[in-house]
């Protein structure tokens, strides 16, 4: 007997394509929920396919993956192919453009709390930075009521607490949010020296030679800055490198210091901007209409709602 998910492909080519997308943040657990839903038959799109590959050109890199992903995503829609994307769903204008192409949709959201989503993240083999798992928290849960209205209801909520597991750590964070992005600051900073989180793997230090290295400590002796810091150390190694690797002179203090103010500026533009995520995440939090939005489906439930929809 055919499973619904198998008659799809068999349907013909004049009926609608269908695409189910799993959404949810950085260490949400889409793939725990996937793999309890009867999609094996349909075509699956997932960035971790080529950040997981060390043959591919995106191995180990998760913007290219994505890029990746998304040109997957866009080739089987040009031809009208049904699949299923696992995406973080920060971006509603991919969804949309699904839509009018004519595809029907269904999206699976996995939602998590922030700290949840922030452990699972780090406790991964290749985690993001923890700026980028609650920049996609804030994007995408925010987008609830309108992915709802955008895909006429075919959606459906797994809440994932991963059996009461963090409870203790989510507590904490509540409490901490109370007071603020700069009291979820603190809590963050605490927790990560206990647990001896530093950052993302995903971080590339920069690659020098023993004669570059030797001539990078002459360059920057009288440049004040912060070694211990990699990425401010990163931001003045690259700029080292540019000039040196092109003339085989070092740079100047002068070209070195515009290259770390450079650093700096936007460094202090990405804190704001983390500063505002930080924000909205402690008032979603607490925001009666927003937790109102989170009606909870078991596995299930929405694998039953998902092959009726196909």
């Amino acid at each position: 007997m055919l499973k619904l998910s198998e008659i799809i492909l068999e349907a013909s080519s004049g009926s609608r394509p269908k695409v189910v997308i799993m959404a949810g943040s950085a260490g949400a657990g889409k793939s725990f929920l996937l793999n309890q839903l009867d999609l094996s038959s349909l075509h699956l799109v997932n960035p971790d396919k080529y950040v997981e590959d060390p043959q591919h050109p995106a191995y180990n890199n998760l913007g290219a993956g994505v890029a990746q992903a998304n040109k997957e995503a866009e080739n089987l829609s040009n031809k009208k192919q049904s699949f299923v994307w696992d995406t973080t769903a920060s971006n509603p204008a991919k969804v949309k453009d699904l839509v009018n192409k004519g595809y029907d949709a269904y999206m699976v959201m996995v939602y998590t709390h922030p700290m949840i989503s922030y452990i699972n993240n780090f406790s991964r083999k290749r985690n993001v930075p923890s700026a980028a798992v609650f920049s996609t928290w804030r994007n995408v849960y925010q987008l609830i009521n309108q992915y709802n209205k955008m895909l006429n209801g075919n959606l459906s909520i797994f809440i994932n607490d991963r059996g009461g597991k963090y409870e203790k750590e989510v507590e904490a964070f509540n409490t901490a949010a109370k007071n603020g992005p700069q009291g979820i600051k603190d809590y963050l900073q605490r927790y990560n020296e206990l647990n001896g989180i530093e950052g993302s793997t995903f971080f590339k230090p920069v690659e020098m030679s023993q004669q570059e290295e030797d001539e990078f400590k002459k360059a920057t002796a009288d440049i004040d800055y912060d070694r211990d810091n990699r990425s401010e150390d990163k931001a003045i190694k690259n700029a080292f490198l540019k000039a040196y690797r092109k003339n085989s002179i070092a740079p100047g203090d002068d070209q070195l210091l515009d290259a770390l103010k450079k650093y700096r500026t936007t460094k202090e533009k990405n804190d704001k901007r983390q500063e505002e995520v930080l924000e909205s995440i402690a008032q979603m939090l607490f925001d009666p209409k927003f937790q109102d939005l989170l009606q909870n489906s078991s596995p299930a439930e929405i694998d039953q709602k998902v092959q009726a929809f196909l």
